[in-house]
């Protein structure tokens, strides 16, 4: 996926050079909300022999659920039975002035009951998880109506990015948050988007269906004038992240800053405090030696602690150095009498509040009680809902409240409690915002920061976005926090690995960098009906003459077929869904044994079938056998692997049998094949000998020709050099096209097909090689 900066941070609004101007490597992004189609009414047999469990929410609303769950055929559970197919979470809806814990704890419960026979669920929608949520409709993204008011609760909010996480722990279980507006009847909205629904998250209210439409803005409000005069106060921001955005403030705009942590600051006295990175390694290793009893959970975390406050004494001396203002202070954001204290020791010249505190233990669902989950939420939701009511009528220039991706998109595995926490923490301040009055009151959705903030495994989270850089990062900060402006706002990088339903269930903004990427894959995704993240994908692929083009063009025995190449790049695009499980995100780089039957392919539908097994200490000896049947029988099969390949040199070819040239012909012959790309054969440029071979400029394919459509896939093939060398392959009679390994070598813009002893390759105007073929050949079936 390539850098794109959309969004040049703090551009529109001028101000201080090193705030305003382009950040590179991720954009900023709104929210908004786009109108998406309506669904069909669910049959009297939708339901037929599931077992739904309907949960939380007030028994009124539960009833009206159930009543329509037996309408459809299916069968309500009372308790959450291990058998459960569907659980519908009903969150806080009906009771606006509910608690947020015990419903919490009720969820997590239910989830631990279902969690081992869900996770090990191989057949997707088989099991499911809805969440109701009570943000009016609009997905707490617009002002609620008056009348509204006793109907919404912005905590529901926490379900929402629970519900978005699941499918990193339940691959297969389709997960949803269906957002009910007042005029809303539960029950059918429910089972629709549990029956027939795509998006991962909808809005409904007034009979029209919306989903969230991200789109890249950069800050645009007037500037935030503040100076000496001015106190900014950050929760949690002693440490990590945090404190450089304060210190960076600090030095910025000259103000005091007051940050705080749990605990107080030890004596300077401290042997472990004072001693060196060494010497304190030293005294970690002879705790964990001379333990006396404790657990070495016990050790580990009282050696964690120390270094934490080794962290915010380098820090505080960090900022004395350079004249900075920093102040630390204790205070624990769950309780509201300290919370009050912290604000009261601002004193008078408060301005700027940054809610930052926050806390991350990165532990699937299944081994958290409900309390570890309810106290993760709580550092999250309750310390802003504190700060607010301490703040209660005291002007301020600036709120902020600072989150997660993880809320918005979902986490990673062992993140339903963080997600919970920040997207409930996202809804929270736009609730506030809506109400408070206040010039800027923004919530802050952030990536993984390289190398610095709560992540505790930085290789595992690249997997599924690229880190932040801290400088660019803090950057973008402080342009959010000198600019006026609402809402949330969230910072996008490149996206790495997706599930199959996240992928599926997201709208993707015409402006996003990744658009092209992410709507390739979801359209060669297909419909999934067996999936376990690295192991298993099935998907069904219906290629229909109405929209693909390509089968028009292509014909086998003067029938039409889906070209050769095209047929690789499902089986490539099988592979990459299942990926090594460890290390960082690879693609495939090699293909073996690969072989393609195009005789079979005069119908369109295709089932893709791919299975990935091998070492989990990387990516050198993992395998991913992808094979496309249809009617049963296999039409298509590859052997992908994802170790290195020379970006300059193919392997040396296997000299015998001979290759697709002989080099003392006049020059590869086109003879007639049952296997033929029409119109595309005009591409092809004469064929050249050169020292190596042959070589023959290749018109490249345009996905318009291909795909009709407005914004047609692009595949990472290159399709139309693919087929040159398909169409002079040597063997007859050509029942199945084969070569012994396809390798993958650089990406670029493709310009030549060139022909060897035993080696096809493509290359670009520069002759750097692309792609490489050995032994390409037609053999018989």
């Amino acid at each position: 996926m390539t850098e794109v900066v959309l969004s040049p941070v703090g551009a529109a609004a001028g101000g201080d050079p090193a705030v305003a101007g382009p950040v590179p490597g991720f954009i900023r992004q709104t929210l908004g909300l786009v109108a998406v189609a309506p669904l069909p009414v669910p049959g009297p047999a939708a339901l037929a022999g599931r077992l739904v469990h309907v949960f939380n929410g007030t028994p009124a609303l539960r009833e009206q659920v159930g009543r329509t769950v037996r309408a459809c055929g299916g069968r309500t559970a009372d308790e959450p039975d291990p058998d459960v197919d569907v659980l519908v979470d009903l969150t806080l809806c009906g009771d606006p002035e509910a608690d947020w814990r015990e419903p919490v704890r009720r969820t997590v419960t239910a989830l631990h009951r279902v969690y081992d026979r869900w996770a090990a669920e191989t057949q997707v929608g088989r099991r499911q998880f809805v969440a109701v949520t009570a943000l009016g409709g609009t997905l707490g993204l617009t002002a609620p109506h008056e009348a509204d008011r006793r109907f919404t609760n912005p905590l529901t909010g926490i379900w929402s990015g629970l519900c978005k996480t699941l499918p990193r722990e339940l691959p297969a279980c389709r997960s949803r948050v269906v957002d009910l507006g007042p005029d809303v009847d539960p029950g059918p909205a429910v089972l629709a988007e549990l029956l027939a629904g795509e998006l991962q998250e909808v809005g409904v209210r007034a009979g029209t269906r919306r989903a969230v439409l991200p789109r890249a803005e950069p800050v645009d409000g007037p500037p935030v004038d503040l100076g000496v005069d001015d106190v900014l106060l950050m929760t949690g921001g002693a440490r990590g992240i945090g404190f450089e955005i304060a210190l960076d403030m600090a030095r910025r705009t000259g103000c005091r800053v007051v940050v705080s942590g749990r605990r107080p600051l030890p004596a300077d006295d401290s042997c472990w405090l004072t001693a060196d990175d060494d010497g304190f390694a030293a005294l970690g290793r002879t705790a964990y030696l001379e333990r006396g009893g404790r657990s070495l959970p016990a050790v580990r975390r009282e050696v964690e602690l120390m270094r934490q406050a080794r962290e915010i004494r380098h820090n505080l001396r960090r900022a004395a150095g350079v004249g900075a203002r920093i102040e630390y202070a204790v205070c624990d954001v769950t309780r509201a009498e300290e919370v009050a204290a912290l604000v009261a020791t601002a004193g008078p010249g408060l301005s700027v509040v940054v809610h930052n505190a926050g806390i991350d233990q990165p532990t699937r669902l299944s081994r958290k009680t409900p309390d570890d989950v309810v106290d993760v939420i709580a550092v999250k939701v309750d310390g802003f809902r504190n700060l607010v009511g301490a703040l209660a009528g005291r002007p301020l220039k600036v709120l902020c409240a600072v989150g997660s991706l993880t809320g918005r998109y979902g986490g990673m595995v062992g993140q339903v409690d963080y997600a919970a926490a920040n997207e409930g923490l996202a809804r929270l301040v736009m609730w506030v915002g809506h109400h408070r009055g206040d010039p800027v009151v923004k919530s802050l959705s952030w990536p993984t920061w390289d190398g610095l903030g709560l992540i505790t495994n930085l290789e595992a989270a690249s997997r599924y976005m690229r880190p932040i850089p801290v400088a660019a990062g803090v950057r973008a900060w402080a342009a959010e926090l000198t600019h006026g402006g609402c809402g949330e706002v969230g910072f996008v990088a490149e996206i790495g690995e997706m599930t199959p339903q996240q992928l599926a269930g997201i709208t993707v903004p015409s402006d996003w960098a990744d658009r092209v990427p992410l709507l390739t894959r979801r359209f060669l995704l297909g419909d999934v009906v067996e999936f376990t993240p690295h192991r298993l994908l099935t998907t069904r692929h219906r290629i229909d003459g109405g929209w693909a083009q390509l089968l028009a063009d292509t014909r086998f025995d003067g029938a039409a077929a889906v070209p050769v190449s095209v047929l690789l790049e499902y089986l490539l695009d099988g592979a990459r869904w299942l990926t090594p499980p460890m290390g960082p995100l690879v693609s495939p780089t090699t293909a073996d044994r690969i072989w393609v039957r195009p005789g079979a392919l005069r119908s369109t539908g295709l089932v893709r079938r791919a299975r990935g097994g091998g070492p989990v200490g990387g990516p050198a000896d993992w395998r991913v056998c992808v094979e496309l049947e249809q009617d049963g029988q296999v039409v298509a099969r590859g052997e992908f692997g994802f170790g290195p390949v020379d970006a300059a040199t193919p392997a040396s070819p296997d000299p015998t049998p001979p290759g697709p040239v002989d080099v003392t012909a006049a020059g590869p012959t086109l003879l007639p094949r049952r296997y033929a790309w029409l119109p595309y054969l005009t591409g092809v440029g004469p064929w050249r000998r050169t020292d190596a071979g042959w070589s023959a400029e290749v018109e490249p394919v345009r996905p318009v020709d291909l795909f009709v459509s407005t914004e047609p896939p692009r595949p990472v093939l290159p399709l139309a050099h693919l087929e040159a060398l398909v169409a002079v392959a040597p063997g007859t009679p050509d029942e199945v096209w084969t070569a012994d390994a396809l390798s993958l070598h650089a990406t670029g813009e493709a310009s030549r097909a060139e022909l060897g002893d035993g080696l096809a390759r493509v290359v670009d105007r520069r002759g750097t090689t692309l792609l490489s073929l050995r032994r390409p050949r037609w053999v018989r079936g």
